[in-house]
């Protein structure tokens, strides 16, 4: 029997949010606390973001994602495309 090619399951936007956040500092070669430190913040702060235990406000993200190098908009696309959220649909404009 052939293997199977079973696509990963899609993340939550929760779950994508802090993985690709994880990701990134991964790859960069950092401990959360040299991302802390970097980013001027407590290395628990970055951990409970990293598991869900708290919910940063944007300019915080926005500060982390710049502090490992990567623009905030390439992250959040990285972000959508772990959901595979379906893009919004234009609705036709109504004539007068």
């Amino acid at each position: 029997m052939p293997p199977s090619k079973r696509q990963p399951k899609p993340e939550t936007f929760d779950q994508a949010f802090r993985s690709v956040l994880k990701a990134l500092r991964k790859k960069k070669g950092w401990s959360q606390a040299q991302l802390a430190a970097n980013a001027g913040y407590g290395q628990n702060y970055v951990s409970n973001i990293e598991t869900g235990k708290q919910d940063p406000r944007f300019s915080v993200v926005f500060n982390l994602v710049q502090t490992l190098g990567t623009r905030p908009d390439l992250y959040m696309k990285a972000v959508v495309e772990r959901t595979k959220l379906k893009p919004l649909k234009k609705k036709n404009p109504r004539k007068p």
